[in-house]
């Protein structure tokens, strides 16, 4: 199996991130490099007297997503497709703000929507939450393209790297009930993973 750019643009899976504030959004073949999927569940823990073991207060389970993948570029247009990607996932870290008098005042929070096949989704479609880290880094060793002025609109002196390291951290905001408590069905909801 080849994996043209035909392949890649119809039949791969795809890593999607939408924002909440717009019409953003931007799709990416899921070359995976990395996946993690961590919970953690925060206890308040008080020592008291004449008791060997901690009292425990349960405050929170808190879920982060790591993934890590790489953005591959098969040819120069490619190559300018996934650099407006990045720059567009790249802006959608950042609020809208509307104008106030002579101020700019926060209107909106950067939050997105994130899904990946059944490994990221929450009833059937995306998760909210917020990108707490994102990068995307060329793999210098594959090269670039460096389009030339000649039968190219781009200006010389322009680099388009071929594949770029990418990884995001996120931070999920989760809109259903969880674990023990059941769906509309009266059957366990489906959490983290939907099986199909």
């Amino acid at each position: 199996m080849s994996f043209t750019t035909e392949y890649v643009k119809e039949k791969a899976a795809k890593i999607v991130i939408k924002s909440a504030q717009g019409d953003l959004s931007v799709e990416f073949p899921a070359f995976l490099t990395s996946f993690t999927n961590s919970f953690s569940s925060n206890w308040n823990e008080e020592q008291v007297y004449g008791r060997q073991d901690p009292i425990g207060t349960f405050q929170s389970t808190t879920r982060t997503i790591n993934i890590g993948f790489d953005i591959v570029s098969f040819d120069i247009e490619t190559a300018k497709e996934n650099m407006e990607k990045i720059n567009t996932l790249t802006r959608m870290l950042y609020p809208s703000y509307s104008k106030s008098g002579n101020a700019l005042v926060l209107s909106k929070a950067p939050l997105v929507t994130l899904r990946f096949g059944n490994l990221i989704q929450e009833n059937d479609g995306a998760l909210l939450g917020w990108i707490k880290s994102w990068s995307a880094n060329p793999i210098l060793d594959m090269g670039m393209f460096t389009p030339s002025a000649k039968g190219d609109t781009t200006a010389t002196g322009t680099f388009l790297p071929k594949v770029y390291n990418a990884t995001l951290d996120f931070a999920p905001q989760h809109r259903q009930d969880l674990a023990f408590n059941k769906g509309a069905t009266g059957k366990p909801t489906k959490f983290p993973y939907d099986g199909g």
